[in-house]
């Protein structure tokens, strides 16, 4: 059990169960590669709540000195961290308790194993890619357990919050998340247009290239597919309204396959 007194200001904590660790300390490599992921995780919230969760999107040096962690106490007899942030400025410790709410938001789902219903139902886009980013995160805190190390599970909790526990990892949670490997889910309704350069038969999708060279991949309704097929314009511009699938573990709103219900013509380049 964390010692409250002492764990009362952390942002967040992490503990490593597992007998062998009532003796010994958990690994280097378990603890680092934790210890990264939930670093990881708070720059991609930080991201996500400024809409900038894209590919290859990254926070400034300023904003990364505000999301910074250190650790705080540890406490043995089952390896325990609490999280600290580096910056003692009050202002920071007071927005990193927000960002707290949006973390465990995310992280939730994974440790109850409905990530796939709250993503669906999720209404703001944002937070909806968010949840679906920090996939590859969560698996390398879960993949720690029932590793060499000897962590039998990963308690996660938000002292800050008054939530001691927000999450634990299990190895039941490892299977859960070995089962998502291949999900998608779709994001919020949108229309895109593009031209339409490769078609795949056997699939029903048409690969379109949008403004910037930016491609897409769509997937259509047989009808759909056959009306651009036999479609004589090669020059022609259709419209799609549908709504984006993406990815777990995929950092980005921009749009790289998408799930069109309609499809109209549009304006034809001159």
């Amino acid at each position: 059990m964390l010692d409250r007194e002492k764990y009362e200001n952390g942002i967040l904590s992490v503990r490593f169960i597992g007998k062998r660790l009532e003796d010994s300390g958990v690994s280097i490599y378990d603890l680092s590669e934790s210890l990264l992921a939930i670093q990881r995780i708070i720059h991609k919230a930080y991201l996500a709540q400024n809409g900038k969760l894209l590919k290859g999107a990254y926070p400034s040096k300023e904003e990364r000195e505000s999301l910074a962690l250190q650790l705080g106490e540890r406490k043995r007899k089952s390896d325990a961290f609490a999280l600290l942030p580096i910056l003692a400025d009050p202002v920071v410790q007071e927005s990193m308790k927000k960002l707290m709410d949006y973390v465990i938001s995310g992280v939730v789902g994974y440790y109850i194993g409905d990530i796939l219903k709250r993503v669906e139902k999720e209404e703001d886009q944002n937070k909806k890619i968010f949840i679906g980013s920090i996939y590859t995160e969560v698996a390398n805190i879960v993949n720690r357990v029932d590793s060499v190390g000897g962590v039998e599970s990963i308690s996660l909790g938000a002292p800050a919050l008054d939530r001691e526990t927000v999450a634990v990892f299990s190895g039941q949670t490892k299977e859960y998340l070995a089962s998502l490997k291949d999900e998608t889910y779709l994001g919020t309704y949108q229309e895109i247009q593009g031209k339409v350069y490769k078609l795949y038969p056997a699939s029903k999708i048409v690969a379109i290239r949008r403004a910037g060279r930016a491609t897409v991949s769509i997937f259509l309704k047989q009808a759909d597919f056959d009306t651009i097929r036999y479609n004589r314009d090669s020059n022609q511009v259709f419209l799609f309204k549908g709504r984006p699938i993406y990815r777990f573990g995929v950092e980005t709103k921009s749009v790289s396959e998408f799930e069109a219900n309609e499809i109209e013509l549009a304006a034809v380049d001159s």
